[in-house]
């Protein structure tokens, strides 16, 4: 009789692609990279095909091995389907990797979790910060939560919100260089700058035709480190509403024109590659993701 190909098997090739190697994907799971050859070579030997080609430095998937990999990322799906069903009536339980960007693990995700580890305390959460889209295979994710406009991708999605646009100063910076009266008076300011995306620092008015130009005094690659500088006087900047509405409410921010700044809401989106219908701890965490901003 053939023998059944082993779940472990198909487990362990899967990680070494997605580790880009057996050393690496070892020490991630705590196992022996011999253990991992073993399991590969077996998975061949079975299937009576070469899945990888290995050097000492680097591996490279054959075709034949990336057919066996779909293939795998399949069945480990459906397995782990089965064992959702299985155990439907316990509670969720298991690991669940998180990709975020920074300002929103901050100010969002990191004064909550608490709240989300006493709900589920069987779910084992791990969270990375990235401001930029990430592969979800590569990048070791079974959901990545994304701000603006998403890219056209075969990933799934989950709506989780909208949040609003501010833009602020502090009280001691305007005090210093003066409190404009109009949108027009902001060009004798001086504005700190997202690196990136750029319309960020675009400043639209109602009732004016065209954007007002605020002098940079200083750019950042990165949400976090733009409010810091904003925070220590350097100037004015737009923000999403969860990243400065505690700073408000403390008086340690104003807000200008509130009424007149012309800003599109930002979408908040939850992607994925797994059903949720297949994942019950995926699908809890974003239910109660979507209950964070309303």
């Amino acid at each position: 009789m053939h023998e059944l190909l082993r779940m472990g098997d198909l487990a362990a090739f899967v990680g070494i692609v997605d580790d880009g190697g057996f050393a690496e994907s070892a020490r991630r799971r705590g196992v022996s990279a011999s253990t991992l050859s073993r399991s590969v070579t077996r998975l061949e030997e079975q299937l009576k095909v070469a899945l990888l080609r290995r050097t000492t430095r680097s591996i490279e998937i054959t075709p034949e091995g990336a057919a066996v990999l779909a293939e795998a990322r399949e069945i480990l799906d459906r397995s782990e389907t089965l064992q959702e069903i299985a155990t439907s009536g316990q509670a969720p339980a298991g690991p669940l990797r998180v990709n975020a960007p920074v300002s929103y693990v901050l100010h969002v995700l990191a004064p909550r979790l608490a709240e989300f580890h006493a709900k589920y305390p069987d779910i084992q959460l791990s969270i990375d910060m990235t401001d930029t889209l990430v592969d979800l295979i590569g990048s070791h994710a079974d959901v990545a939560i994304r701000l603006g406009q998403l890219p056209d991708s075969d990933m799934l999605h989950r709506p989780l919100g909208r949040t609003s646009w501010k833009l602020v100063a502090t009280p001691e910076y305007l005090d210093r260089h003066g409190w404009p009266e109009t949108p027009v008076d902001l060009a004798q300011l001086e504005q700190v700058r997202f690196a990136a995306p750029d319309h960020i620092n675009t400043l639209r008015f109602a009732g004016l035709a065209d954007p007002v130009t605020v002098p940079p005094a200083m750019t950042a690659g990165n949400g976090e480190a733009v409010r810091r500088m904003v925070l220590g006087g350097l100037g004015i900047a737009r923000f999403s509403d969860f990243m400065i509405e505690e700073d408000i409410h403390a008086g340690h921010l104003v807000e200008l024109f509130p009424s007149q700044l012309q800003a599109e809401p930002l979408a908040i989106s939850a992607l994925y590659l797994t059903r949720v219908s297949g994942l019950r701890r995926l699908g809890v965490f974003l239910d109660w993701l979507e209950a964070l901003i309303e």
